[in-house]
């Protein structure tokens, strides 16, 4: 055999990226990066691969051309884009970088949950449009100090636990529900106790298929009229239509979302447009440094798999 082969399936082209410091680490250690100039490209690689990289979905079908592949890297924290079962079937390891952004993800938690509870759109719109008397401003008066009030947070993996630590920082009570785990430095609570008595939601789970729709319309039915829903996790674990029409009959205060079921949203969107409600463009995880820690610890995470697996150092 030759040296081993790192495939990316789906090389990222829509921002400006590198691959260089993938490049220059695994070629120091006698491995070969494939960036696919296409689909045909990439599928036509496949069959030679050790390890396949994902940056977004890796279809089903192409898991049965990966003949040689000991593990497949989501290039992100997430790994919803992988059929794991069938992966497991083949033999074949699933992992993510799961490091890179945990500071930014909890950070854009805060930020949406801030933005909400100090209608920090409409008074900075207000603000540009140079009106300052905002005295007549519905929004004015339902500002909320967030010292005091109690965050629930569903998912405490490394994410759910910063927002959380973050939170308790501000002052604010915090509970936490996530099933796969006992002992949590927050207390854990039923999902139920949870949606009762939270000023704000945070969902921080990975998406499954226990986890799809956690926030359906009974979930959402649960929530104080004046709670916060924010999500930097994924889309799918909010019944979209149903946080929509919440949010339209005054059920529900507002809510903060990074990341939407489908990205981007459809057209017309039911959740654009709505004065208590923050859209940002599933940015989360985004930073100079996240960046930087994304090309490094990816290449580790190479590496990690090609030698648990035997694959370094194989002969010519």
């Amino acid at each position: 055999m030759g040296a081993p082969t790192v495939v990316v399936y789906d090389p990222i082209t829509t921002l400006r990226w590198s691959y260089d410091v993938e490049r220059d680490t695994l070629a120091a250690r006698g491995v070969d990066l494939v960036l696919p100039a296409d689909l045909a490209a990439a599928r036509k690689a496949l069959p030679a691969a050790d390890i396949v990289v994902a940056s977004g979905r890796l279809p089903r079908e192409e898991l049965d051309l990966m003949t040689r592949c000991c593990g497949i890297l989501c290039y992100s924290v997430g790994m919803d884009g992988v059929d794991t079962a069938r992966a497991a079937e083949l033999g074949i390891e699933v992992t993510n970088v799961p490091d890179y952004c945990t500071e930014e993800v909890s950070d854009q938690a805060i930020a949406l949950l801030m933005a909400v509870q100090r209608a920090l759109l409409p008074m900075a719109s207000a603000a540009a449009a140079g009106q300052w008397e905002v005295r007549e401003l519905p929004e004015f008066y339902t500002m909320r100090r967030v010292r005091g009030q109690r965050i629930g947070v569903i998912g405490l993996g490394r994410i759910g636990t910063r927002v959380a630590e973050k939170a308790h920082g501000l002052g604010m009570t915090v509970v936490a529900h996530d099933p796969y785990r006992t002992e949590a430095p927050f207390p854990l609570v039923p999902l139920n106790e949870l949606l009762d008595e939270s000023d704000a939601v945070v969902l921080c789970a990975a998406l499954t298929a226990d986890s799809r729709h956690v926030l359906d319309a009974a979930a959402i039915g649960r929530l104080r009229p004046d709670a916060v829903v924010v999500n930097v996790a994924r889309g799918g674990l909010i019944d979209e239509a149903a946080l929509a029409a919440a949010l339209k009959a005054g059920r529900l205060r507002g809510a903060g979302l990074d990341v939407r079921e489908v990205e981007p949203p459809p057209v017309p969107d039911p959740l654009s447009g709505l004065t208590n409600v923050v859209l940002t463009q599933h940015v989360g995880a985004t930073s100079v440094e996240a960046f930087a820690d994304m090309h490094t610890l990816s290449a580790a995470r190479i590496i990690d798999l090609l030698d648990r697996h035997g694959r370094l150092g194989e002969a010519s």
